[in-house]
């Protein structure tokens, strides 16, 4: 089975299932544990709800992860066994990415810090450049492919 993830969604899976999206400066953020092949994947749009408790689950990095790491220890998942991977955060606007941090770059790090906080650890990462990415996660064995698309957002 498989699933394609929206802006803002969270999905949990269990193998043998396939998640899917496509990310630009949003963060593709991907969670792993293998004892229990678990897998999800937030597409995560920006990087701070500043109380918009009215947002979807996946929408703001500093809810999201949260709401990833809540899901998967729900569906049996222990976070000492979690492991992350990060796609995205690209500066697709590039005429404005010397004026000030572009909206990738602050996605990247807001998850960064969220992880940091649940000692997730960041075993790989895709970020940055002008490109977006097409992201899959496999639930059977947790390989991430990542390809980037051919023009600029």
């Amino acid at each position: 089975m498989e699933r394609f993830i929206k802006m803002n969604e969270i999905v949990v899976a269990k193998s043998p299932y396939l998640i899917r999206t496509v990310v630009g400066s949003c963060i593709a953020l991907c969670i792993w544990d293998g004892c229990c092949r678990i897998g999800g994947m937030g597409h995560i749009m920006l990087p701070e709800s500043n109380g918009d408790s009215e947002a979807p689950p996946g929408k703001y990095a500093d809810i999201a992860v949260k709401k990833l790491v809540s899901i998967m220890v729900d569906e049996g998942s222990l976070l000492k066994r979690m492991q992350a991977t990060c796609i995205g955060g690209a500066s697709m606007f590039q005429n404005h990415q010397n004026a000030f941090e572009s909206i990738g770059s602050k996605n990247y790090r807001t998850v960064k810090e969220e992880l940091k906080n649940f000692g997730i650890p960041i075993v790989t990462e895709a970020v940055g450049g002008i490109l977006g990415r097409r992201v899959e996660m496999n639930c059977a064995n947790g390989a991430i492919t990542i390809s980037m698309l051919l023009k600029p957002g």
